[in-house]
């Protein structure tokens, strides 16, 4: 009997469960069809409401506005739901009215249960498109109307790499590109060029043209990229920090297919954190402006473009644009026009500059005195200083400390287009004391100024030189770097002297001789031979480089201070033949490059030398060297003497003084035999042997 009771009682049970949720329903039928009237009046309000901001950007004739998709899709299913709506109210009104017992008891109960199913699931609906009619903008600027041209300057030889540009844009697989470049190469203006030439035919991206800059402020980049898409929205200004507005910036940006062209980046710049969508779907392209290769790294620039200085035809081009063909149509003035083009080495800005302050000058004279001012005073040249230093020293500035600036600067003292041996220039590095003291581990600063030269080429303030290892500078960015070196043309702390470049008389007859810090001579004899009316007073002269100059002996003479002097570099002056025994005056020189010269013989003076940290001796052929004169050379930490044999002398015995250096790290040398080593093995102890 419990078998059969026990199911009985159940299906009794669940049958009162449903009869007083049916129940439940039914009496609730009234109070929900309330409840979904007031919500539906609720969304009609809503409705209107943005169907009358709808209608004003509509009738707005300027500028012409396009309603958002996601509006028009809003106002289309609220449409579609009020009907429904209306029909199940109308529907719910008969049900009530129809009803028995004074209103109490429905005639049908399971349509009464039906509708109320009906009206719970709509009430729903309802309110989910009410909470969706929230819209900070109904409409925005059509593409083309948000689409700016900008002022450019007509651009010669940028063909070929604006077609790489225009490239890179219609690869689907790039968002991101970054145009780099020294300054004044004409970065700037190629994406302006760009932005008129190319996106103004494109049609269906809104262009955004932000400004970056140094030190840039994320906040002030909202702020501009806000005003270009030219969004009203109340919310923003109350919205003071960069993480608070980045959510809006964001909702408006993800909707729209846009170009984003960011000028003059120095730094990473998080552009999601501000509220730019990254590049992908193909709904965005970001393209930006900078100085410094390793940025576009930084800013995960999926293609890298380089922008070069100009050729020497198209840089002639440009700069016949700028003076005017009425004055070069003179034949005399045409060479010397060709002259001063190749001064400007192809970069754009300062072929522009030279080329208006030219523009008036139609006699030769003019022209041949305004090349030599190019040549020797170049920041007398009307707006180079305003035009072109000042732009470029942003760059100087943007090295990370003082170290980078040192190392930077002293790169000046080379002569123009000079390939520079970056071996000898990390030596001279380490001389000066930019990369430590005397203490200082010289293998730890080789490596610190490797680094520093390929940072200054990621800054397009060095390049690669034509050779390997080799580097060299930008002519028109070493005259910038000469003008910084001397405190803005306050003092002259940094000369350099080329013959090929430069009359004796300007240099020998110079006024401020007391400033001069680092001194350096190139090419003929006659400059440490003639036009000395008299001895130069150098009393603050701490380097002094003589190189590549046909000389027959040192002229220490000539120098009236030689106990101030660090760095002595006579290398490459073949001509030299033998220094003089007060060579030992320089008692505070710690550094002495005497490679590929004519010596045959050390003066015994050397040993007076006991600051010389570095002593280089590379390619001297015939050299004697004097007994003990190494040995008492206490300070010494860098010995070189290679790319020869070492037929007259005494292998052992350089060794062996070489052995009772205590300073020394680092012996690069060359022997006619590795057993040379087997007497002095406490070497490889001391110091880095590279046989």
């Amino acid at each position: 009997m419990a078998d059969i009771i026990t199911p009985v009682l159940d299906i009794l049970t669940s049958l009162c469960g449903y009869c007083s949720k049916l129940e439940d329903s039914i009496r609730n039928l009234g109070d929900n069809l309330d409840a979904l009237k007031n919500a539906s009046n609720e969304l009609t309000s809503r409705y209107l409401d943005v169907k009358m901001k709808v209608e004003t950007a509509e009738n707005n004739p300027d500028p012409k506005l396009k309603v958002l998709n996601e509006v028009r899709g809003w106002m289309g299913r609220v449409e579609i739901l009020q009907n429904k709506v209306k029909a199940i109210l109308e529907q719910g009104d008969r049900e009530i009215r129809a009803k028995c017992f004074g209103g109490h008891c429905p005639k049908n109960c399971r349509a009464s249960y039906k509708l109320n199913k009906k009206v719970t699931k709509k009430l729903s609906d309802v309110h989910d498109l009410t909470r969706k009619g929230h819209f900070d903008v109904v409409a925005e600027k059509c593409a083309r109307d948000l689409f700016e041209e900008l002022p450019v300057d007509e651009t010669v030889g940028v063909e070929s790499t604006f077609e790489e540009l225009r490239s890179c844009f219609q690869n689907d697989e790039v968002g991101i590109i970054g145009l780099y470049g020294m300054g004044g190469i004409g970065k700037t203006t190629l994406l302006k060029k760009f932005n008129n030439d190319f996106l103004s035919t494109v049609g269906d991206y809104v262009v955004i043209w932000v400004v970056a800059s140094k030190d840039a402020d994320p906040g002030k980049i909202q702020d501009d990229i806000m005003k270009k898409l030219r969004v009203q929205d109340d919310n923003w200004n109350d919205k003071a920090k960069v993480d608070e507005r980045a959510p809006l910036l964001y909702n408006i940006l993800k909707e729209k297919k846009f170009v984003l062209l960011l000028d003059d980046v120095w730094e990473r710049i998080d552009l999601l954190k501000l509220g730019v969508p990254s590049p992908n779907n193909h709904k965005c392209k970001i393209i930006f402006t900078t100085r410094l290769s390793g940025v576009c790294g930084l800013m995960d620039a999926k293609r890298r473009i380089k922008v070069k200085c100009l050729t020497q035809d198209k840089a002639f081009e440009l700069f016949k644009e700028k003076v005017g063909e009425t004055t070069l149509e003179n034949p005399p003035i045409l060479p010397l026009a060709e002259q001063v083009v190749k001064e400007c080495q192809g970069l754009p800005l300062a072929l522009c500059v030279v080329g208006r302050a030219m523009a008036n000058k139609m006699i030769p004279k003019e022209w041949k005195r305004a090349l030599e001012i190019l040549r020797s005073y170049p920041s007398k040249i009307q707006g180079m200083v305003e035009d072109v230093y000042y732009l470029l020293e942003f760059s100087y500035h943007g090295l990370p400390n003082d170290t980078f600036k040192s190392c930077f600067l002293y790169c000046a003292l080379f002569p123009e287009d000079y390939n520079i041996k970056t071996e000898e220039l990390i030596w001279l590095w380490i001389a000066e004391g930019f990369l430590g003291e005397s203490d200082y581990n010289i293998h730890e600063a080789r490596k610190q100024g490797e680094d520093i030269i390929s940072s200054l080429k990621y800054a397009c303030l060095l390049e690669d030189g034509e050779e390997e290892n080799k580097v060299k500078m930008h002519d028109v960015i070493r005259d910038m770097t000469l003008w910084v070196a001397c405190d803005y043309e306050k003092k002259t702390k940094f000369l350099v002297y080329d013959s090929s470049k430069t009359s004796g008389l300007q240099v020998y007859n110079h006024a401020k001789w007391e400033e001069v810090e680092k001194l350096s001579f190139w090419g003929n004899s006659e400059i440490m031979t003639n036009n000395f009316s008299q001895r130069p007073h150098c009393p603050n002269l701490v380097t002094l480089l003589i190189k590549d100059v046909r000389i027959p002996v040192f002229p220490i003479d000539v120098f009236v201070h030689p106990i101030t002097i660090r760095v002595l570099d006579l290398s490459g002056s073949r001509s030299i033949r033998y220094l003089p025994s007060t060579i030992g005056d320089f008692v505070n020189l710690q550094h002495m490059n005497l490679s590929y010269i004519a010596i045959g013989n050390l003066p015994k003076g050397l040993k007076n030398l006991k600051k010389l940290r570095f002593l280089l001796l590379d390619g001297l052929t015939f050299l004697v060297l004097p007994e003990e004169v190494i040995s008492s050379l206490l300070s010494l930490q860098a010995f070189s003497m290679r790319g020869w044999p070492l037929p007259k002398i005494d292998e052992n015995a350089l060794l062996h003084e070489l052995e009772g250096l205590d300073h020394l790290q680092d012996i690069r040398i060359c022997v006619s035999s590795p057993s040379s080593f087997e007497k002095n093995t406490h070497l490889f102890k001391i110091a880095t042997v590279h046989v």
